[in-house]
């Protein structure tokens, strides 16, 4: 079952009967629809980690304000896509399950995903077309297509649910925006039971095929990559402020903010997830492909100095 969309463009205004609908299914479902937008900055300056950057210290005050307004927006539009997402991912395991009550369980999940993506309609402004799709949420909508049912548990439920756990809880406590804040906390909820079902229905199969392994592999190697390369949102929108900003600036951006540390740190979480479900022989596979290592700091600055906008492609050092 490939041949479907994970991302959908937005019902035309001009239909506003089935508009009017959806929004009496929301207050069915106990849904408060109030617009709580900020046009301030979500998260602050610690959590980016900026407020030991040099070069963070050396730009104005409305600058930071603006880089900071633009990274909050970037995690909400990357959070909207993440569930809406989800809600393709229920709508497949729906249709492909095995048991009475597993379909069950999904109804409740696509119910719940749907109630997100609303929530976070409210307190976010960004772009929702389908080209423009942030890189990792375009990742996991590659998974949800072609992926086998084990892979599904395995990487959507185990390992990326399991992710946003610790991601959403640290979004969910830094927010300054207390209506942002209670907007986590309550996908939060939700989404450890959604991750501990994949958990549950991962261990209930049988062991994967070698094939179905070699699938996750795959899949596993690109998350990584996603996570090697430090922080990417950050040095894009500082070094977008920056004018000719070199090699040594990205360096001593990642040596200051210890990105190789947080980076390691981060794909530490995602072998402790694996752990709970993987065998030790597949777990020794992934240490020897060193899928799961950190790159080094010089490794990780210059694929940044290389990828981001407004430094070694687009202002080359003669």
């Amino acid at each position: 079952m490939k041949n479907f969309d994970v991302f959908l463009s937005e019902t035309s205004s001009h239909r506003p009967e089935f508009l009017n609908l959806i929004e009496q299914t929301g207050k069915v479902h106990g849904e408060l629809r109030e617009q709580l937008k900020s046009e301030s900055s979500i998260w602050d300056e610690k959590f980016f980690l900026l407020d030991k950057s040099s070069t963070w210290k050396s730009i104005d005050h409305r600058t930071k304000e603006s880089i900071l307004i633009s990274l909050g927006k970037k995690i909400l539009q990357e959070a909207y896509y993440i569930e809406s997402a989800g809600m393709a991912y229920s709508g497949k395991m729906i249709l492909t399950s095995k048991t009475k009550e597993e379909r069950q369980f999904y109804c409740f999940v696509a119910e719940e995903e749907a109630r997100h993506l609303r929530l976070l309609e409210t307190i976010g402004e960004f772009k929702t077309g389908p080209l423009d799709v942030p890189s990792f949420a375009s990742l996991i909508g590659e998974i949800i297509q072609e992926s086998s049912r084990k892979c599904h548990f395995l990487l959507i439920q185990v390992l990326l649910e399991g992710w946003g756990l610790d991601y959403y809880k640290d979004l969910s406590q830094s927010a300054l925006n207390e209506n942002v804040a209670k907007a986590f906390k309550q996908i939060l909820k939700d989404e450890i039971r959604h991750h501990s079902a994949g958990v549950i229905l991962f261990s209930e199969s049988s062991q994967m095929s070698e094939v179905e392994f070699m699938e996750f592999l795959k899949f596993l190697e690109r998350i990584s990559v996603m996570v090697k390369i430090g922080p990417y949102s950050v040095c894009e929108e500082l070094f977008s402020h920056i004018p000719n900003p070199d090699l040594k600036m990205v360096r001593e951006l990642l040596f200051e903010t210890g990105a190789v540390t947080q980076t390691e740190k981060k794909l530490n979480l995602i072998r402790d997830l694996l752990e709970k479900v993987l065998s030790e022989k597949e777990m020794e596979i992934i240490t020897l492909k060193k899928i799961l290592e950190p790159m080094d700091i010089d490794s990780m600055a210059d694929f940044l100095y290389q990828s981001i906008p407004g430094t070694y492609l687009h202002h080359p050092i003669h």
